[in-house]
């Protein structure tokens, strides 16, 4: 448990330390964004792209598919339990519930799960968290997106969504990286040297700046009312979803060692950012998800060192 904090204190420290300087006018809500869209556009796509050719190319440890069943099977159920909370003790309508569900079940896998993977579990656990991304993205805003629009309409178009889903993804540039990664990693061509030290280069900027980039983000949300259903989704998020992951990867299917430690790991990181977003887009939950976020985050140093600390 003390090496788990360890290196779980720095990671943090980065966090806060983006907080504090997003307090104050070094960094407003538009240099915020210029930090976030260099983490998005640049220094994450290097490392995933590095992450993916190796993966391909057999130079991290075969994946395992199963991991896949245990996260999922985890999260889809903290989805549902949100769902049904946001309903029955929140009076949750309309486009709510659904909101709820992905608020809690949507890990923050790029920003803290990259930077977190890499450190505690090398390029295995890396190859772990960026499966995850890639599907992640795809489950939860088709579904998400479905069930709003099925609740609101009565009438959404499963195809419509599918494409405007498809279309996302595209322009997506850590689902590009990783598949041009993986791509490139299955040709057999090996990287120049000196294209292999510029993403090399810009890959080692990617945990600091990714860490960094979700504290300044965080100054720019508030914890304002609905305290209670906040406390819920972070529970949910941060103690059930670990644990359930945890039994399905290692009771159930057998999964041990790293393998078990990382995904339990990417099943304790808090609220992503994503869900606000989609919240923004609809008018609707956008306090709520916010408070989660925050709280989620500021939670997440205890839960996730005691996630790993316990499972290694």
């Amino acid at each position: 448990m003390f090496q788990t904090l360890i290196v779980a204190l720095p990671v943090f420290g980065f966090v806060a330390g983006g907080y504090i300087l997003g307090k104050t006018p070094l960094f407003d809500a538009e240099r915020a964004k210029g930090v976030v869209n260099y983490v998005f556009w640049f220094a994450v796509p290097m490392l995933l792209f590095r992450a993916g050719a190796k993966l391909a190319g057999g130079e991290a440890a075969a994946f395992d598919p199963s991991v896949l069943i245990a996260y999922f099977g985890a999260s889809a159920t903290i989805f549902l339990l949100a769902m049904a909370a946001n309903g029955a003790l929140f009076k949750g309508k309309g486009a709510e519930p659904p909101l709820a569900g992905m608020t809690a079940g949507y890990g923050n896998s790029v920003m803290m799960g990259i930077p977190l993977s890499e450190l505690f579990f090398g390029a295995d656990g890396l190859a772990i968290a960026t499966a995850i991304i890639a599907i992640s993205a795809i489950l939860y805003y088709s579904v998400t997106t479905l069930l709003i629009e099925l609740r609101l309409h009565k009438s959404a178009s499963i195809v419509g969504i599918a494409r405007e889903t498809a279309l996302g993804l595209v322009r997506t540039p850590v689902i590009l990286a990783m598949a041009c990664g993986l791509a490139f990693g299955a040709s057999g061509l090996h990287l120049h040297p000196v294209a292999e030290n510029f993403v090399n280069l810009g890959a080692a900027a990617a945990a600091p700046t990714a860490l960094f980039g979700l504290g300044v983000s965080l100054a720019q949300f508030r914890i304002g009312g609905d305290l209670a259903e906040a406390a819920t989704i972070s529970a949910l998020k941060l103690a059930l979803n670990p644990l359930i992951a945890w039994a399905i990867a290692g009771p159930v299917l057998g999964l041990t060692g790293l393998t078990l430690a990382a995904v339990t790991l990417m099943a304790a990181l808090p609220c992503a950012i994503n869900p606000f977003l989609l919240a923004s887009r609809y008018e609707a939950y956008t306090r709520r998800a916010s408070a989660a976020i925050v709280l989620s985050t500021g939670l997440s140093i205890i839960t996730v060192t005691l996630a790993v600390g316990l499972v290694q």
